[in-house]
């Protein structure tokens, strides 16, 4: 028997106002969230959710953590807001803090507002020092949604459509992802010898002007399937940019902080970039991002493509000290091993699922953040849209709030969250595929939900 939302008319009015006056995407139905504890988040109703992706992957440390919410409103009571000719004791602070996690030498930050924007002043260094205006990117890599970053990203969708004559000319989406389940050369691992890379830079040697200021890459690119590369692949993109004369600039809003079992995940492979982007994870869900570097790179690109960067927002002390704290609490309360530890339970049932249903096609991740890879059947890997879609629709139904972009289900809990609760959740997720595999709901919409929505041949067969 088919299970059904129900609203309030009040939460009714509420959705129709919204897709009547709000121009965003929006999952169906467009829950509309009053308010958030831990790891839960409430509608207008009182309805209960667990939230499985931490807000946009921002709240490590959950909804309403009482430390975060004291610094927010001792900073309200005492300062929110400067002119960015300025600077705070919280931003440099905070700068501080970050450059002690980091590899000695990456110790200097440019503040932004938005992840987008720290990839764009990552750009801005490599092209200022270097002197030179490729920027190679990873197929399936996402990088924020303005129009230079916009214009590396390849994950496809929606975003690009009529843009193109807005967009940076001199960019080149050359490097493999080196996704194993569906590998792009045809090969298996690891007898392939990561041969994607290989192939990449003949790309990279045909496609390029061979004037290469910077290889972009995420460190796992999340939003084009939770690519976790094989050991190699980091360090051989390493030195592939340093062969090239290049920045290697890793991208890790989706990633840092602790999320994968490391405070950030370019750790795990003891690799160190010449530029490391930050936001999401790293901002407590406050306006506030950027990009570190070494002083040697700082140096010689001030004064070039508009370094350093600043903006109306970039450093405010509301946002630098928020998080600032939350940055304190996850490094006090060791929230890397946490995510290490319940990373292992997480991935185990994910596993179970996978060889009890036909539709999970593979299990991708690191620590708290893992990829469910929706497939029609084990054997033929072909993704599955519809599917993908019930599952985040029946999960919705039983209390759990997931992403479903494309064939690709992603789950991403805050920190915090307890064994019992992570138990709890995946019993819900259970519950959501089961009822997805018997065919509910009866029509499903998956072209709308996202910017990154299937756009594809694939994605018009019937559900």
């Amino acid at each position: 028997m088919e299970k059904t939302f129900k609203f309030s008319n009040t939460h009714h009015d509420l959705m129709a106002r919204d897709a009547r006056h709000v121009l965003g995407w929006r999952y169906e139905p467009r829950v509309m969230i009053k308010s958030g504890k831990g790891v839960k988040v409430f509608d207008v109703d009182g309805q209960e959710y667990f939230d499985m992706t931490s807000g946009m992957m921002c709240m490590v440390l959950g909804h309403s953590h009482p430390e975060l919410v004291e610094a927010i409103k001792e900073q309200a009571e005492l300062f929110t807001h400067e002119s960015s000719w300025y600077s705070n004791p919280w931003l440099v602070e905070f700068a501080e803090l970050i450059a002690s996690t980091l590899p000695k030498g990456l110790e200097v930050v440019n503040f932004a507002v938005t992840g987008s924007e720290a990839n764009e002043i990552a750009m801005r260094l490599a092209l200022g020092v270097t002197g030179k205006y490729d920027i190679v990117t990873v197929l399936r890599g996402l990088h924020g949604g303005s129009l230079a970053v916009e214009a590396l990203t390849s994950v496809g969708g929606a975003r690009k459509a009529n843009l193109g004559p807005l967009m940076i000319p001199a960019h080149r989406n050359v490097i493999y992802a080196p996704l194993c389940f569906r590998c792009p050369i045809n090969l298996e691992y690891p007898s392939c010898a990561v041969a994607c890379l290989d192939r990449s830079e003949e790309m990279m040697e045909l496609v390029t002007s061979q004037e290469v200021a910077a290889i972009l890459a995420e460190t796992i690119p999340v939003s084009g399937g939770m690519i976790v590369p094989p050991k190699e692949w980091l360090p051989r993109l390493r030195d592939l940019a340093t062969r090239w004369g290049a920045f290697l600039v890793l991208d890790e809003a989706q990633l840092a902080p602790a999320k994968t079992g490391r405070i950030w995940a370019f750790e795990h492979d003891g690799v160190v970039p010449d530029v490391v982007t930050f936001g999401k994870g790293m901002t407590a869900g406050m306006g506030i991002a950027g990009a570190v570097t070494t002083r040697e790179i700082a140096e010689k690109a001030r004064g070039k493509a508009g370094i350093p960067w600043g903006g109306t927002y970039s450093g405010d002390p509301l946002p630098a000290a928020v998080a600032l704290r939350q940055l304190q609490i996850v490094i006090r309360d060791r929230l890397s091993e946490r995510a290490a530890r319940l990373g292992e339970i997480q991935k185990r049932r994910l596993e179970e699922l996978k060889s009890r249903f036909e539709v999970i096609g593979d299990v991708r991740g690191k620590g708290l953040y893992h990829m469910l890879d929706i497939v029609e059947s084990k054997s033929g890997k072909a993704p599955d849209f519809a599917m993908a879609e019930r599952i985040r629709y029946n999960a919705l139904l039983e209390g759990l709030m997931v992403i479903a972009v494309k064939n690709f289900v992603r789950i991403c809990p805050p920190l915090i969250i307890t064994e019992a609760e992570l138990d709890d959740a995946l019993g819900r997720l259970e519950v959501a595929v089961r009822r997805s595999m018997a065919g509910f709901p009866k029509d499903v919409d998956f072209s709308r939900s996202s910017s990154l929505a299937a756009r594809h041949p694939l994605a018009a067969r019937p559900a």
